[in-house]
């Protein structure tokens, strides 16, 4: 069973059930407003490795669907999965004390730990990410210009500017970028799916206007291409079928390009470099000095029990905002 959400400032989305707690959206600044340790009830124990996360009464949250919370999952095998409709939702529900860590994107997780000093990201790398483009198999020629331009804005120098400016800043700014002066397809804008609910990849400011690194690089690749575009503002999860249908030309919305993904659209090159991190409370964070037997990089066992992931069942009704907020 599947239900319409809508999100941002686009159209409606059609996306799976799952467990989340509701908070609305925030604005960078109000990353930094979580100011207090919320009392959850739940034993709150120090971390000093990554393996200290590897137990059953430790939960690690993410966003539904993303490769990453998978990575921390196979990372983490004893440890209990809860996924979150946003990012910003994990990282409230690190705040408070109902989950243990977040799984994410290492540039988000930097971004909110540089924006929020309640929270830090540790060292260990999870797994490696492949951030791309979507689109429909159609698409082939437009998605060689694509690729044309991530090159050539990874050789001159402005993927790295962007990069430093959006994830290692606390008050990145949106540049201004004209749009193509003639369009070559004045009339017929390209329709390219983000969700704009992951600071600092993509969101919308409190003027309604969209920012971050994902909505500057389309502007950039649609001056590139000479090209007219619109977002369509939809869930993670419900990007991927969104272009499998061919109703989007593009999604670029931090996509994580896999085998099993890549046989049913195409994908770009990866447009940005994101391995899989994780993230705790830097109140817990007690790392092992050199005198210790491990600094965290340590080799979980392939053997190890199965995840006990916390999701909704799918045909179950959508509980209110008091219930999904007494949910973990």
């Amino acid at each position: 069973m599947r239900t319409k959400h809508s999100v941002g400032s686009g159209s409606s989305s059609s996306i799976s059930r799952r467990q989340f707690i509701s908070f609305s959206i925030m604005a960078p600044a109000c990353l930094s407003l979580l100011a207090s340790e919320g009392c959850s009830g739940r034993p709150v124990t120090p971390i000093r490795s990554l393996d200290d996360l590897n137990q059953p009464t430790m939960i690690i949250g993410g966003e539904t669907e993303t490769v990453s919370l998978r990575m921390g999952q196979e990372r983490l095998p004893k440890a209990k999965v809860a996924s979150f409709a946003t990012p910003l939702d994990a990282y409230a529900a690190l705040q408070s004390g109902k989950i243990d860590a977040v799984a994410y994107d290492r540039p988000p997780l930097e971004y909110a730990a540089a924006n929020n000093d309640l929270f830090v990201v540790l060292p260990d790398i999870v797994g490696e990410g492949h951030i791309a483009v979507g689109a429909p198999f159609k698409n082939k020629e437009l998605m060689d210009k694509v690729n044309e331009f991530i090159a050539e804005y990874r050789a001159d120098g402005t993927y790295k500017e962007m990069y430093d400016r959006w994830v290692k800043t606390t008050d990145p700014k949106m540049p201004v970028i004209p749009k193509p002066e003639n369009p070559i397809n004045a009339g017929n804008p390209l329709v390219i799916g983000n969700d704009p609910q992951n600071i600092p990849m993509s969101y919308v400011e409190a003027d309604g206007s969209w920012s971050g690194f994902d909505t500057e690089f389309v502007q950039r690749l649609a001056l590139f291409l000479n090209m007219d575009y619109r977002f369509e503002s939809l869930y993670y999860d419900a990007l991927f079928p969104a272009v499998e249908s061919e109703k989007l030309d593009l999604a670029v919305g931090n996509l994580d390009k896999t085998p099993e993904r890549a046989e049913t659209m195409l994908f770009s090159d990866d447009y940005i470099d994101c391995p899989a991190g994780i993230m705790v409370l830097k109140s817990r964070w007690q790392p092992l000095n050199q005198a210790g037997d491990s600094t965290g990089e340590t080799n979980a066992s392939s053997s190890e029990a199965p995840v006990e992931e916390i999701s909704e069942d799918a045909d179950a009704e959508v509980p209110s905002e008091e219930s999904n907020a007494e949910a973990l």
